[in-house]
């Protein structure tokens, strides 16, 4: 049996620590995007319930109940969560040096693995909070595994095929295509070299769907029923195959992050090379190219079954499913570079040449790759700026606003981020709801006019139908109860094909936030007010307070009060360490004579010896309603976050509110001549952020 010598050994160690290296570089600095919001969400629940989630949404659980349990040992921070997916995504390189080495030689295994330490479909979803390293280690261990079995049947490795292909199914539905795809070369491999192995190797499938039994009735209710509206588009025959194989074979080269139509020659130079695999004499029993073949078929094979179901019966191709089986690709790389420099001892410097030319050209492609990954995953489908979105919300929704979740599976995305309490979550088609705690009302739209079938009309589904009747008679309550809409779309088109909410937002209320959010989701943060002038009638103040703004005889403004809150939910007067964390404020006022200029709001926490340690200034409203628009009697309020500074010092500080011209700076003053409002004070009793 080969294996690595020392030399070699201190080597792929080397590799391990590159590959560990590019992977830990900027993990959880950006935000999480849609489907990691969702891992995140169903990670954080307990077992019982994520499985009860799970089994009504279209993925296996495995994949979040293993999330779950390494939450509760590390924590849920955006890095800790896709920590997880590097373990497995550093392991594979480890599994690309073994499989290398045991089909062709060392010198083969070294450099498969540095072709998958740097290989930017690896690390691309090494930091992804997915389940596709997971699924891909599972598959890459089974092929090694039958690898093994196929050079010498053993029962035991017959049963670690079984467990595998049980993991992996559990993992990932798209798993059933690569083990699909393996039996496609095992069967007639045994028949021709181990014909008595048939029965045994058809024994073990029927093991894999014995450990499958207990999911496989909602696997195949999710398959054959999906509880979720169409989201992928339906693609001519030709048009679909010719996406795929510019994706594909760009994606396994170069990774995800790189134009497909600009850079599909490095794609085919790297099939050209792979290919190149089948002329290397490989350690399995049988042709020369056995070995080959069967890594061929690991990587190809899922992926051809795919289209072909995509083209028979229900699109379900994705360019994200090609890193699924790509495991055996930085091996089959190796080799075909091996096989082109020919034997070492004996090269031709023409034939080296080539194969150094064809390396430092797919090095070359990978480097591209990562640096636009790095630079900007933004545009590359790599993530969203939805905590982004989300802070943008945190800090201008009101206590008397509402949050529209216009699409299916954002709302995590909301709890993921959300610092604070929310006072109700739930369905447009349950709203208003009986009670309200603390914290905005956040309502989820239902798919418009959609199949009634949608989440098989389960109550706890995450999509639901609902008539485009019932949705404006429930959008004009919401409007009627709140005084800005907030809403946050995205993929809204799935769930609202005709555009039914878009225009009816846009015929009843009055836009005045349009925030597009970085990322390929193109979502959406927008505002809309739900009358065109501000309400007369003032709501429930938490802390009233009088002070007015101008002269004693003509006042301008009148400060009526303000409700404050914390992340901690600590009420200002109480001796709370408030350091590291932010104080929500929101205002109200209420015009007595009409301003003459455009005033800004200044809200600032002073520190004992008078210097700024936190402020927020901004226009009341968000600029929808200037000052000098206000007419008298209006009530006019606005939300402002403070954010402290960690490690603020111990002692009191205190929170002042005012208005001063956007024009010249100049503070508007009270009639008592004071410059500012004293609001109250903030006890900071430790240094140390919390």
């Amino acid at each position: 049996m080969s294996r690595f010598r020392t030399s070699e050994r201190i080597v792929l160690l080397v590799i391990l620590l590159l590959g560990l290296g590019l992977r830990l570089h900027r993990l959880g600095a950006d935000s999480l995007w849609y489907d990691e919001t969702v891992s995140a969400l169903l990670a954080s629940k307990p077992l019982a319930a994520m499985v009860a989630h799970t089994a009504r949404d279209i993925h296996p659980p495995l994949y979040y109940a293993l999330l779950h349990f390494w939450t509760l040992a590390a924590g849920s921070s955006d890095f800790v969560l896709a920590f997880f997916s590097l373990w497995f995504g550093v392991a594979l390189v480890a599994l690309a040096a073994h499989l290398g080495l045991r089909a062709y030689g060392p010198q083969v295994g070294l450099l498969a693995a540095l072709l998958a330490a740097l290989s930017p479909l690896g690390v691309w979803y090494s930091q992804e909070v997915r389940m596709y390293t997971l699924g891909s280690f599972w598959l890459m261990l089974a092929l090694i595994v039958v690898w093994r079995y196929l050079v010498r049947p053993r029962s035991a490795l017959l049963v670690a095929y079984a467990v595998l292909g049980g993991l992996s199914l559990w993992t990932l539905y798209y798993s059933a295509f690569a083990l699909a795809a393996l039996n496609l070369f095992v069967l007639p491999w045994l028949w021709m070299h181990h014909r008595r192995q048939v029965l045994p190797w058809l024994a073990a499938q029927v093991a894999v769907l014995l450990l499958y039994a207990p999911w496989l009735p909602i696997a195949g209710r999710q398959a054959l029923d999906p509880p979720v509206p169409p989201w992928r588009e339906a693609l001519a025959p030709l048009a679909l195959l010719a996406r795929a194989w510019q994706e594909g074979i760009t994606a396994l080269a170069a990774g995800q992050s790189l134009d497909p139509a600009a850079w599909w020659p490095l794609g085919l130079l790297g099939l050209a090379v792979a290919l190149a695999a089948l002329a290397l004499p490989g350690r399995l029993p049988g042709r020369r190219s056995a070995g080959s073949l069967l890594l061929w078929t690991t990587v190809a094979g899922p992926v051809l079954l795919i289209l072909l179901v995509s083209v028979a019966f229900t699109p379900l191709y994705h360019v994200r499913y090609v890193a699924l089986y790509s495991g055996a690709y930085p091996v089959l790389l190796a080799a075909g570079l091996a096989a082109i420099a020919g034997p070492l001892e004996r090269a031709h410097p023409a034939r080296l040449i080539l194969a150094g030319g064809a390396l430092v050209a797919l090095i070359l492609g990978m480097g591209a790759s990562q640096r636009n990954y790095f630079g900007n995953r933004y545009a590359y489908e790599a993530a969203d700026n939805l905590q982004g979105a989300v802070s943008f919300l945190y800090d201008y929704v009101g206590p008397h606003d509402a949050i529209l979740i216009n699409a299916g599976y954002l709302y995590p995305a909301l709890l993921h981020y959300w610092p604070g309490p929310i006072g109700w979550l739930g369905r447009l088609s349950d709203y208003p709801p009986a009670q309200v705690g603390q914290g905005p009302v956040v309502v989820l739209t239902g798919h418009v006019d959609g199949d009634p079938n949608i989440g098989w009309g389960d109550p706890a589904s995450d999509f639901y139908a609902i008539s485009h009747e019932e949705t404006a008679a429930r959008l004009a309550s919401l409007f009627a109860s709140a005084n800005t809409v907030w809403e946050l779309r995205g993929y809204d088109t799935v769930n609202d094909p005709t555009g039914f909410i878009r225009t009816w937002l846009s015929q009843h209320g009055d836009p005045y936030v349009d925030l597009a959010v970085p990322g390929q989701t193109f979502a959406r943060v927008q505002g809309w007010r739900t009358s065109s002038r501000p309400r007369t009638q003032a709501p429930a103040i938490a802390h009233p307070v009088d002070a007015a703004f101008g002269p004693a005889d003509s006042p301008t403004i009148r400060l009526l009060g303000y409700d404050q809150t914390s992340e901690q939910k600590s009420d200002f007067s109480e001796k709370s360490d408030f350091s590291g964390e932010t104080l929500r404020l929101t205002l109200y006022w209420q015009a007595v004579t009409p301003p003459d200029r455009s005033y800004k709001v200044f809200n600032q926490l002073l520190a004992p010896d008078g210097s700024v340690a936190a402020q927020n200034d901004g226009v009341p409203g968000l600029g929808a309603y200037p000052t000098q628009t206000w007419l008298p009697g209006e009530s006019m309020e606005s939300s402002f976050v403070l954010h402290l500074p960690a490690g603020l010092a111990p002692g009191s500080y205190r929170l002042i509110t005012g208005f001063y011209d956007e024009a010249s700076g100049e503070r508007l003053r009270l009639a008592n001549g004071d410059d500012h409002v004293e609001l109250g004070a903030v006890t900071v009793s430790g240094s140390s952020p919390r």
